[in-house]
């Protein structure tokens, strides 16, 4: 019996938002993107220009379906929203800014830092609960389309539990995975998986590296 053909995913983080550019704690508060953002958005679709796509799914929120659109227009393909990738719900702490300009903010951001699994925001989702559901995300990805290459557009959280599941990693390690608005990666099938970078904004903007570049 033949093996099942695999699924290639190119997982990008949305690109900066206006309150990213402020400092300010998102969460699921639907932010649009700044004109950088905009731009690196852009930057993705110039970079899969050459790549087949078959599919683009995003969460729910416009600024990941806007980081998408430039690709999706290119390639002429509709846009997928899943709300089950909608980046952790961090109750008490959307909206406010997390450095030394909001004390209480600030505390309550780095005890969050600090434990990830084991700390919730007040009025938030536990990190345990936020993995299941993105977990299920993914599951459904992988299921509906099998065999074929897709972007899908999250948010740093979301994409740390993406890649921790891709890659393998074990769950402790999901929260240290960094994730900026100016690299994303392709997930090609194999023992292990294997990584390409692609590099959106900076000196090496169109760039591509094989493997994990934080």
């Amino acid at each position: 019996m033949s093996a099942a053909p695999a699924t290639t995913l190119f997982v990008a983080r949305h690109g900066q938002s206006e309150w990213n550019h402020q400092g300010r704690i998102t969460g699921q508060l639907d932010i649009g993107l700044s004109p950088e953002g905009r731009q690196q958005g852009e930057a993705i679709a110039r970079c899969l220009a050459d790549e087949p796509l078959d599919a683009i799914v995003t969460s729910a929120l416009q600024r990941t379906i806007a980081t998408a659109q430039p690709t999706a227009s290119a390639k002429g393909l509709p846009i997928a929203t899943l709300a089950a990738l909608n980046e952790i719900h961090l109750g008490v702490l959307q909206g406010r800014l997390r450095d030394e300009r909001d004390p209480e903010a600030q505390a309550l951001w780095a005890a969050w830092q600090a434990d990830m699994w084991g700390h919730r925001v007040p009025g938030g989702e536990r990190f345990d609960e936020f993995a299941a559901r993105v977990e299920g995300a993914l599951a459904s990805i992988l299921r509906e389309h099998r065999g074929r290459r897709v972007l899908v557009v999250g948010h740093r959280a979301t994409n740390r539990v993406l890649l921790g599941i891709l890659l393998g990693w074990p769950r402790e390690r999901w929260p240290q995975i960094r994730l900026g608005n100016k690299r994303f990666y392709r997930i090609a099938p194999g023992t292990p998986a294997q990584v390409t970078t692609y590099w959106v904004g900076g000196e090496k903007a169109g760039a591509s590296r094989a493997g994990f570049v934080m």
